[in-house]
């Protein structure tokens, strides 16, 4: 991966369920009745990415090779740092059921009538959206419900836009962003296009799809300046070089960058 500032780990492939042992009478409001270990763990590290996750619980499975496979195996035999991970979870789960847009999305339940109580709740609810891999008609939904689509809440870690880039969200959703007036060119993190030629990078790296130029296009449709720096003076085409990534140097040659 390119290094950047705050950057967001990619989740890994889940491991076989393994069932937390609660009590048949637990609560049914208990945040952890009937969830899986896995589920615990694979929820965190969506919300958090691995090196924040590791931030939040200090343990060997979270900073070194992060995978939830070694997680599982580690949190099975360590019942201390179960209880750290439970409780966080827990501690997370609270505070995403006081978001009735998240609550909704959770239960499957989104309407008109679901209201937030502000603009910094409409955006957690899109961002919380993002992270963990919302439908896009409940992600347009939610946009469609967004005043200010470059205002950034202190809660989250990145801009929208940024944030839509960095979970590979669907082209169309970020399309209707940038329509929204999303900043192509926004400097607060890192310039979109560079976020977007890093991430196609890192899909190309983990095997997971072939890359392609469909969100750079959008983004220099909209003004993104194709052979703009960054602040340490890093371009796209240093980056789609770092990768071998052919296709997006090849469009970006067509783009004069």
């Amino acid at each position: 991966m390119v290094d950047r500032e705050d950057k967001t780990a990619s989740a890994e492939a889940p491991a076989a369920p393994s069932t937390i042992n609660r009590s048949p009478s637990a609560a049914p409001r208990d945040p952890l009745h009937g969830v899986t270990l896995e589920r615990v763990v694979t929820h965190l590290q969506a919300e958090y990415g691995w090196d924040e996750l590791a931030r939040r619980i200090p343990v060997k499975c979270f900073q070194s090779n992060p995978s939830v496979t070694s997680s599982l195996k580690l949190l099975r035999k360590e019942g201390w740092a179960r209880e750290h991970v439970e409780g966080e979870y827990v501690r997370l789960v609270q505070r995403e059921n006081a978001n009735p847009l998240i609550e909704a999305l959770k239960t499957g339940t989104l309407t008109d009538e679901v209201q937030a109580p502000s603009q910094t709740k409409t955006h957690e609810a899109l961002g919380w959206a993002l992270r963990h891999s919302v439908a896009e008609s409940d992600l347009l939904a939610l946009l469609g419900r967004v005043q200010d689509v470059n205002f950034w809440p202190g809660t989250s870690t990145l801009p929208l836009l940024n944030l839509a880039i960095d979970r590979d969200a669907p082209p169309t959703f970020i399309r209707a962003l940038l329509q929204a007036g999303a900043l192509p060119d926004d400097p607060r993190y890192w310039l979109p296009l560079l976020h977007s030629v890093d991430v196609e990078g890192q899909a190309y790296r983990d095997g997971r799809r072939a890359p392609r130029t469909d969100v750079l296009d959008l983004l220099v449709a909209r003004g993104a300046k194709p052979g703009q720096a960054d602040r340490r003076g890093v371009t796209a085409r240093e980056i789609a070089t770092a990768y071998g990534l052919r296709v997006v140097l090849n469009r970006l040659e067509q783009l004069g960058a």
